[in-house]
C-alpha cells in the first residue's frame, strides 16, 4: 500500500512538471501579445508598453525602451510654454515679430542627428537635435525636408541601406511627434555610400541622419 501511494505520488509529480513545461512563457516574456497585459505589445520576446516607432502612447509622449515618455518641449496649450513662447504645432516656439523674424538673434538651421554603431535608436543627445530640429522647421516654416540615413561601412550594402532606412524613418516619426506633418518629409537611405571614415573615432559622423531643405 505504502508503495503503491508512492507511485501516484511520482505520477502526480512528473504531470504538474508536464503541464509546467507546456504551459506559456513567463511574464514578461512572451510569444505573442495575447501572453501580455491588456494595452502591451509582445516585441522580441518580451511584453512592453509600446513599439518603436509605433503610435501607441499618447499624445506628448513617445516609445523609449518600451516604455512611453514625455517628450520634451511637447505642448498642447500655450499655458504649457514657458513665457514669452507660444504652442504651435504641439512645440513651444518663440513668436515672430512684426517685420518677421523671432525675438532671438539669428536664424536657425538643420543639424545632423547621429547614432549609436548598428542602431536606429534615438539617444538622448540625438533627441535633443531633433527636438532643435522640429523647433527650427516650425518657426522658419520650413515646406519640405528631405532626411537622408547614412552608415559607418561596416556590413553588407544590403543591410546598410536597410539600417540607413531605419534611421531616417525613426527620426521621422519622431519629429512627426513633436507636430510635424509627414507630407512635409521625405525619407532616404544613402547606406555607406557617403562615409568616410576609417575607424572608430571617424565612423561617428558617417552614423547620422541629415536634414536637407527642399
Amino acid at each position: 500500500m505504502r508503495r503503491e501511494t508512492l507511485f501516484r505520488i511520482s505520477q502526480l509529480a512528473v504531470t504538474l512538471a508536464l503541464l509546467a513545461a507546456c504551459g506559456g512563457p513567463q511574464y514578461p516574456n512572451c510569444n505573442n501579445d495575447s501572453n501580455c497585459h491588456a494595452g502591451e505589445f509582445c516585441v522580441n520576446g518580451r511584453c512592453q508598453q509600446c513599439r518603436p516607432g509605433g503610435n501607441d502612447c499618447p499624445p506628448g509622449q513617445q516609445c523609449s525602451d518600451g516604455a512611453c515618455e514625455p517628450i520634451e518641449g511637447w505642448c498642447n496649450s500655450a499655458s504649457d510654454c514657458p513665457q514669452g513662447q507660444e504652442c504651435q504645432g504641439n512645440r513651444c516656439i518663440t513668436p515672430m515679430t512684426s517685420n518677421g523674424t523671432d525675438n532671438n538673434p539669428g536664424q536657425c538651421s538643420l543639424s545632423a542627428a547621429y547614432f549609436e554603431y548598428d542602431s536606429s535608436d534615438l539617444a538622448g543627445s540625438t533627441r535633443t537635435t531633433l527636438q532643435s530640429n522640429a523647433q527650427c522647421i516650425q518657426s522658419r516654416d520650413i515646406a519640405h525636408v528631405r532626411l537622408v540615413g547614412h552608415c559607418d561601412p561596416r556590413g553588407t550594402e544590403e543591410y546598410n541601406l536597410a539600417l540607413g532606412d531605419r534611421r531616417a524613418r525613426a527620426a521621422q516619426q519622431f519629429l512627426h511627434n513633436l507636430g510635424i506633418d509627414n507630407s512635409r518629409m521625405q525619407t532616404q537611405s544613402m547606406g555607406e555610400e557617403m562615409a568616410r571614415g576609417t575607424d572608430d573615432s571617424s565612423w561617428v559622423q558617417d552614423r547620422r541622419v541629415d536634414f536637407e531643405e527642399r
